[in-house]
């Protein structure tokens, strides 16, 4: 696998109730990863992403909209990972049944925002590895 391009083809949506903390977050793992931040109505609602990399950040109520019309759209066809900066723990409603959606699929990882980027970076990878099909220990 070429480390390279495999890492610039990652597809993360960052979830999170501060729309700072969340947009800051999608800012740095963008430049990191090389590839553009994205609107996630834009990405969400399409019938079929890009399949190139990307970043988006949005609130847990998008997921929400999403998840009411007709339930959630399949956890891997629009992302990789996705990061939830959780500021508040649990909840009812759509955006968290939506949120237990695509944490039981393991899709869905949970931080606290003040998190350091560098523990972003291994489990993104590490997603990219798992669903790419690499072995345990190699780059993505």
């Amino acid at each position: 696998m070429n480390a390279a391009r495999d890492a610039a083809a990652a597809r993360v949506v960052v979830l999170g109730a501060d729309r700072r903390l969340r947009a800051a977050r999608a800012d740095r793992l963008a430049a990191h990863y090389r590839v553009p931040r994205r609107a996630a109505a834009d990405i969400l609602a399409a019938p079929c992403p890009p399949p190139a990399g990307y970043v988006v950040d949005a609130a847990p109520r998008l997921l929400a909209r999403f998840a009411g019309a007709g339930g959630p759209p399949p956890a891997l066809a629009f992302a990789d990972l996705m990061v939830h900066l959780r500021t508040v723990v649990g909840g009812v409603g759509d955006a968290y049944r939506a949120i237990r959606y695509y944490e039981a699929r393991g899709v869905l990882v949970g931080f606290r925002p003040d998190v350091p980027d560098e523990e972003l970076y291994v489990v993104i990878e590490a997603a990219l590895r798992e669903r790419r099909g690499g072995p345990p220990g190699a780059r993505p």
